[in-house]
């Protein structure tokens, strides 16, 4: 069976606008820049990242099957662009919620419960941001 590849246009509008504004000072908008696991390319996707341990949570809106988590996963490293600021990430691994959650504000934590949420990508910081 041939599988459908079509975007969905109002998320490629959505992930347009959000991309001019994420980066910057507020965590909620953040930017993951990751490699296409076949083609090579560079792509940027916003993302709501916060701290957790030695590294940033993700939630993961579209399930695991996303090509930005597939492409995290088989390339094994990241950037995080958040609060005006590049982190190079790797071994980025999927977590439950129970792991995730308590990195997130209240709000968020409350909006990605409603959301059924159930998996989130923790990318931990390349050894030479940990030299920082």
């Amino acid at each position: 069976m041939a599988r459908d590849i079509r975007r969905d246009p109002i998320k490629s509008v959505s992930n347009r606008i959000l991309l001019r504004i994420s980066g910057k000072r507020a965590r909620a908008y953040s930017i993951v820049r990751h490699v296409g696991r076949r083609s090579g390319i560079e792509y940027h996707n916003p993302v709501s990242a916060y701290p957790l341990g030695d590294g940033f949570v993700i939630p993961v809106l579209y399930g695991v099957g996303s090509q930005w988590v597939r492409n995290v996963i088989a390339v094994g490293r990241f950037v995080l662009r958040t609060k005006n600021r590049d982190f190079s990430l790797q071994r980025p691994e999927i977590i439950p919620p129970a792991t995730a959650l308590p990195a997130f504000p209240g709000w968020q934590r409350l909006m990605l419960r409603r959301r059924k949420i159930q998996a989130f990508v923790w990318g931990h910081l390349a050894d030479s941001e940990l030299q920082r």
